[in-house]
C-alpha cells in the first residue's frame, strides 16, 4: 500500500460515535495487556496460571461490569468486517487500543470473546482476523483490497438488540452499515478534529460527538475540572448497558415478591376506593417528583398497603430507558413491580446519582440507534 498518512482512520464506534482512545478516568493501564482484564473477578482465575489470554464465550463480556477499571467497556470492542471478496460480518470481542499503522486483531468467531494479552503473533492464528479501520466517509484509495472494518462496543452491539434485533442486522450488515454511515454523515459534527475541538471547547456549543478522553489528568490541567464527557450533555464515558443499581433494584424487586408471596394471606384490605387512592397518591407524588415525594409515597403505600396500577408510574418514569423491564415481563418472573418502580424512581429523582450514571448516557446512545433503525427500514 502506498500511503502518507496512517492507514487508519479514526476507530468510532458505529452505534455510539464515541472516539476509541483505550482506558479513561486517568485509568492509564494498558486495556490490551493480560494482568488489567485478568484482575477482574470474572476472570481472576486465569492469573496464576500466567496465560497471555484466554478465549471465553462473548456473552461474558457483555454481561461484564467492569468493578476494577468501569472504563474498560470502552475498549472491549467487536468489529464488522469485511474482505476485498467478501461481504460484511461480524466479529468476536477484543479490547482494542488505537492503532494509527498497523491493522487489529479481532476473533473471527462473534460468540467468542478474548480476553487479555498482547497481539503479536495473532496474525498466525486462524481464529482471528486482521482489519483496517474504516472511515465512515468515502473509502480512502489506499485501502482498497484490505479487509476494513467498523468497530462497535460489544455492549453497544448488545444494547442494539433492545431497539432491533441483531440476529436481523446480521441477515443484512451491508445494509446497516450503510444506514449508519448515513446517519453519521448527517450528523458530521461528532467527526471534527479532536485538536480543533479541544482549542474551542470554551466558546463553542456546537456537539461534536465521538472525541473520546484517553487521559482525564491531562485534559484538567488544561480545562481546570471541567469533566470532558459532560459537553454532550451526560457522561458519555459510563457504560450504557450496564447500571449496577438498576441491576440491585431488579433484584431487590424480585426477592420482596417472594417474600410478600409467603405473606399474602396476611395481607388487609384498605377501605380505601383505588379511585381515592390514586388522588391520594398524585397529591403526593406529582409528575415532576423529588427524592422527599418519592419517600413520602413509599411511606404511604407502606402504611396503607395499596397497589397503585400500572399507569400511575408509566406516568412519573421513562420506561424506555430501563430496557431491563422487556426481559423481566418477558420471562414472568415475579416481581415487586411497586417496588421497582419506587427505587428506580428514587434513583432518577437524585440528581446526584443520575447526572453521572450511565442512564443519561443509555437514553443518548438509544437516541443514535433509533435514528440508524429508521435508516435501515428506509433503506431497500
Amino acid at each position: 500500500m502506498d500511503t502518507y498518512g496512517p492507514l487508519n482512520d479514526r476507530l468510532n464506534c458505529l452505534l455510539c460515535g464515541m472516539e476509541m482512545f483505550g482506558m479513561i478516568y486517568s485509568q492509564v493501564a494498558n486495556p490490551t495487556r493480560s494482568d488489567v482484564l485478568f484482575r477482574e473477578n470474572k476472570w481472576k482465575h486465569h492469573r496464576k496460571a500466567k496465560l497471555e489470554h484466554v478465549m471465553v464465550p462473548s456473552r461474558e463480556v457483555e454481561e461484564a461490569d467492569f468493578a476494577k477499571f468501569p472504563s474498560m467497556w470502552s475498549c472491549m470492542c467487536r468489529a464488522i468486517t469485511k474482505g476485498p471478496t467478501a461481504k460484511y460480518s461480524l466479529s468476536g470481542i477484543t479490547a482494542i487500543e488505537q492503532k494509527y499503522n498497523h491493522p487489529y486483531m479481532i476473533p473471527k468467531d462473534p460468540n467468542m470473546a478474548r480476553i487479555g494479552g498482547r497481539t503479536c503473533k495473532l496474525q498466525y492464528d486462524d481464529r482471528f482476523i486482521h482489519f483496517y479501520a474504516a472511515a465512515i466517509t468515502k473509502q480512502p484509495s489506499h485501502l482498497r483490497g484490505e479487509n476494513i472494518g467498523y468497530a462497535v462496543h460489544a455492549h453497544c452491539w448488545a444494547l442494539l438488540n433492545h431497539i432491533i434485533s441483531t440476529a436481523l442486522v446480521e441477515k443484512n450488515m451491508e445494509k446497516f452499515v450503510r444506514a449508519a454511515r448515513k446517519y453519521w454523515r448527517n450528523h458530521e459534527s461528532w467527526g471534527r478534529d479532536k485538536d480543533d475541538e479541544l482549542s474551542e471547547i470554551e466558546d463553542d456549543d456546537s456537539e461534536s460527538w465521538g472525541s473520546d478522553d484517553w487521559s482525564l489528568r491531562s485534559w484538567k490541567l488544561r480545562f481546570g475540572k471541567y469533566h470532558p464527557g459532560f459537553r454532550y450533555g451526560c457522561d458519555i464515558y459510563k457504560n450504557p448497558l450496564i447500571v449496577p443499581k438498576v441491576q440491585e433494584a431488579i433484584e431487590k424487586a424480585i426477592d420482596r415478591a417472594s417474600k410478600t408471596e409467603a405473606k399474602s394471606t396476611q395481607l388487609r384490605c384498605s377501605p380505601v376506593p383505588l379511585e381515592v387512592a390514586i388522588m391520594i397518591a398524585e397529591r403526593t407524588c406529582p409528575i415532576d417528583y423529588t427524592p422527599a415525594d418519592v419517600m413520602d409515597t413509599r411511606n404511604m403505600l407502606a402504611v396503607w398497603q395499596w397497589k397503585l396500577p400500572d399507569g400511575f408510574w408509566k406516568r412519573r418514569l421513562k420506561e424506555e430507558i430501563f430496557i431491563e423491564l422487556n426481559s423481566l415481563r418477558e420471562a414472568n418472573h415475579p416481581i415487586d413491580w411497586q417496588t421497582l418502580w419506587l427505587d428506580l424512581m428514587g434513583l432518577v429523582s437524585d440528581r446526584e446519582w443520575y447526572v453521572p450514571s450511565g442512564l443519561p448516557n443509555r437514553e443518548r446512545v438509544l437516541g443514535f440507534m433509533t435514528g440508524i433503525k429508521s435508516n435501515f427500514f428506509e433503506m431497500k
